[in-house]
C-alpha cells in the first residue's frame, strides 16, 4: 500500500512542478493498486525520467551537493572501498569523522550502494551528490592511479633489475613482450593520460633519475611533479608508451618519435611522443595536442580591442606579410590558427606548410614538411605558389631562402602569415634583414608584426586582493589610482597553483610610413621600437601590467615572461 512517506513525496513532486495534477492522480492510483512505491511507478510508466526523479528525491530528503574539485580528498579514505565498487555505483568516499563516512555519489538515493558501502566499511554513511564526471575523475586519481602505483612498486625486481638495458652504450636489443605483470603498467599509463587530458596538461614528462622514475605534468607552462615511481618500473612504462605510439620497443639507444590518438571520455586528442636516451634510461615526453586549441578565436586569446581591430584590418588586405613573433611556447601557432579561422571561407584557397602539422583545420590545405623525402619549407613554398593560393601560412621562417620566398609571395598578391623567434616586434624586422632580405623589399612586403607572451591567468576561485604600496606603484609603473591588486593563493580547483589557464599579452607593430623609412635607412630595432611607441604601440610588458590591473594575472607572472626583453 502507499505509505504516508509516499503520499508526502507525491505532494512534493506536484508542488514543485515535477508532476501535474493528472500525473499525480494516475501515479497514486497505480501505486495503490500495485502496492509499490510511487517513485517506481513514475519510472515504470515514463512519467518521470530517472535523472529528474533523483533530483527531486535529493531535494525532498535534503541531501547536500559537493564539488569534488574544491575539496581535498584523503587517499586513505578513498581507499576504504575498491575501485570496482566505486565504478559500479559511481561514488567515492572523501572524508571520515566520528564513525561517519562522507561519500560523494552520482545517485545518493541508491539504497543498495549505501548498504554495500556501509557493510564494507562498518561506518555510517552520509551521502552527498556530486557530478558524475567529477566522481569519475576522482576515482582515476585516487583509486586507479594510486593503486596502480602501489602495484608497480610490488612488481618483481627480476623483471627490471638488469641495469644493462639502461646503458646508452649497451648493445643488447631485448625483444619486448607483454607480461602479466604489465597489466598494472597499462592501467597506470592509461589513467595518467586520461587525467592529464582532463586537467589541461600540455606535456607529460616520464623521466628516469638515479633512483626514481618521475612523472611530471606541464600545466600552464609550469612543470609539476605528480608521481615518484621505483626505477625498476621504468622499462615497462616506457615500453608500453612506445607500443602505443608505434615506436620501436627494442631500440633504446637512439631518439625516436611517435604519434597516436587517445580518447578521454568524449574528448579525443592527438598525442605526440618523443623518446631520448639519458644516462639513467630513456626519457619520454608526451605532448597533448587538444583540437580545441585550434578552434580558439581572436577574442579568446586575450587581445586588447585595439590590437584585435588592427590585426583584423590587416587580414582584410589581399596581400602582405603578417608575422607573429615570440619565444618557444609563447602561443604563436595557436594565434596563427586563430588568424586562419578568421580567413577561412569557401572563397579562399588557404594553404599552410608546417613542421609538424599540430592541428588539422577543415577548409585549410595543410602540408607537412618531410625532409627525408626532400620536402623542406623552401621546396614546399615553391610548389604552393603554383597551387593558386590566396592565403599562405608558413609555420616558421627559419632561413634566408624561406624568408625570400615569403617576401616574394606577399609582393605578388598573396596574404602570407608566418612566425619568427624574436623577443620583440621590432626585432623581427632586424632579424629578416640579418637573414639577407633587402630592406626595400621588407619595407614593401610587411604589413604588421604581433609579438606575444603567455602569462598564467589567476584562478577565479581563490585569488585574493591585497593593498599595494607607493613604492610598488612606481616600480611597476602603475597608475596612482590603483590601490589594490590580486595575488595567487591555491585551491583544489587550480591544483594548488593559484592559476588556471593562460592568457596572451601582446604588442602590435603596425607598419606605418615612419617605420618603413627607418627600415629603408637600416636603423636598429631599438629606433624602430621607439617610433612604434610614439605612434601608440604598447609593449608586451605594458599590456601585461594592464592585465594585472584588471585582476587577470599577477605582477610576478608578467615579470617572469618579460624579464628577458630589452627595454
Amino acid at each position: 500500500m502507499v505509505t504516508r512517506n509516499d503520499y508526502d513525496f507525491g505532494q512534493y513532486l506536484y508542488a514543485n512542478g515535477y508532476l501535474d495534477e493528472a500525473g499525480l492522480a494516475m501515479a497514486s492510483e497505480l501505486a495503490l493498486k500495485g502496492e509499490e512505491p510511487i517513485g517506481d511507478v513514475l519510472l515504470r510508466t515514463g512519467i518521470l525520467e530517472k535523472a529528474s526523479l533523483s533530483e527531486a528525491l535529493r531535494s525532498y530528503l535534503g541531501i547536500q551537493a559537493v564539488k569534488l574539485t574544491r575539496v581535498i580528498i584523503d587517499p586513505a579514505v578513498a581507499g576504504l572501498i575498491s575501485e570496482e565498487i566505486a565504478r559500479r555505483y559511481t561514488l567515492i568516499p572523501f572524508e571520515r569523522y566520528s564513525g561517519v563516512l562522507k561519500v560523494a555519489m552520482s545517485d545518493p538515493t541508491h539504497e543498495r550502494a549505501l548498504r554495500d558501502v556501509r557493510m564494507l566499511t562498518g561506518l555510517e554513511i552520509e551521502p552527498l551528490y556530486a557530478a558524475k564526471e567529477e566522481i569519475e575523475a576522482a576515482i582515476r586519481q585516487y583509486l586507479t592511479v594510486e593503486q596502480s602505483v602501489a602495484r608497480l612498486a610490488d612488481i618483481g625486481d627480476s623483471v627490471f633489475e638488469n641495469s644493462g638495458v639502461w646503458s646508452t652504450e649497451s648493445s643488447k636489443t631485448l625483444e619486448y613482450e607483454f607480461q602479466e605483470d604489465e597489466a598494472p603498467t597499462l592501467k597506470f599509463v592509461n589513467s595518467i593520460l586520461h587525467e592529464a587530458v582532463l586537467q589541461g596538461v600540455s606535456d607529460i614528462h616520464w623521466e628516469p633519475r638515479k633512483n626514481l622514475f618521475v612523472v611530471r605534468y606541464r600545466i600552464d607552462g609550469k612543470l609539476i611533479k605528480k608521481h615518484d615511481l621505483a626505477l625498476k618500473a621504468a622499462r615497462s612504462i616506457v615500453s608500453s608508451l612506445k607500443v602505443m605510439a608505434h615506436m620501436d620497443v627494442a631500440e633504446r639507444r637512439f631518439p625516436q618519435d611517435g604519434r597516436m590518438t587517445f580518447s578521454a571520455g568524449v574528448r579525443r586528442v592527438d598525442l605526440r611522443m618523443s623518446s631520448m636516451p639519458t644516462v639513467y634510461g630513456e626519457k619520454v615526453v608526451v605532448r597533448i595536442l587538444d583540437p580545441e586549441m585550434a578552434q580558439r578565436s581572436l577574442d579568446s586569446l586575450g587581445m586588447r580591442q585595439d590590437v584585435r581591430t588592427g590585426v583584423q584590418a590587416l587580414l582584410k588586405r589581399p596581400n602582405g606579410l603578417i608575422l607573429v613573433v615570440g619565444p618557444t611556447g609563447s602561443g604563436k601557432t595557436t594565434t596563427l590558427y586563430a588568424l586562419l579561422r578568421e580567413l577561412n571561407a569557401e572563397e579562399q584557397n588557404i594553404i599552410s606548410i608546417e613542421d609538424p602539422v599540430e592541428y588539422q583545420l577543415s577548409g585549410v590545405n595543410q602540408v607537412q614538411v618531410n625532409l627525408p623525402a626532400g620536402l623542406s619549407f623552401p621546396v614546399g613554398l615553391k610548389h604552393i605558389l603554383r597551387q593558386d593560393p590566396d592565403v599562405i601560412m608558413i609555420g616558421e621562417i627559419r632561413d634566408e631562402e624561406t624568408a625570400g620566398i615569403a617576401i616574394t609571395a606577399s609582393l605578388t598578391g598573396h596574404l602570407v602569415l608566418s612566425t619568427l623567434h624574436t623577443n620583440t616586434a621590432a626585432a623581427a624586422l632586424a632579424r629578416l634583414i640579418d637573414m639577407g632580405v633587402e630592406p626595400y623589399l621588407l619595407a614593401s612586403a610587411v604589413s604588421g608584426v604581433l609579438s606575444q607572451r603567455l602569462v598564467r591567468r589567476l584562478c577565479e576561485h581563490c585569488k585574493t586582493q591585497y593593498k599595494i604600496s607607493e613604492a610598488e606603484k612606481r616600480a611597476f609603473r602603475l597608475p596612482v589610482s590603483i590601490n589594490y591588486l590580486y595575488r595567487s593563493v591555491g585551491c583544489p580547483e587550480c591544483l594548488g597553483t593559484g592559476y588556471r589557464g593562460r592568457i596572451g599579452i601582446h604588442e602590435f607593430l603596425l607598419y606605418s610610413q615612419e617605420i618603413k623609412e627607418l627600415v629603408l635607412s637600416v636603423q636598429n630595432a631599438r629606433d624602430i621600437e621607439q617610433q612604434a611607441m610614439v605612434s601608440g604601440m604598447l609593449t608586451v610588458s605594458e599590456d601585461g601590467f594592464l592585465k594585472v590591473q584588471q585582476g587577470l594575472t599577477t605582477v610576478e607572472e608578467v615579470l617572469r615572461v618579460t624579464s628577458g626583453i630589452e627595454e
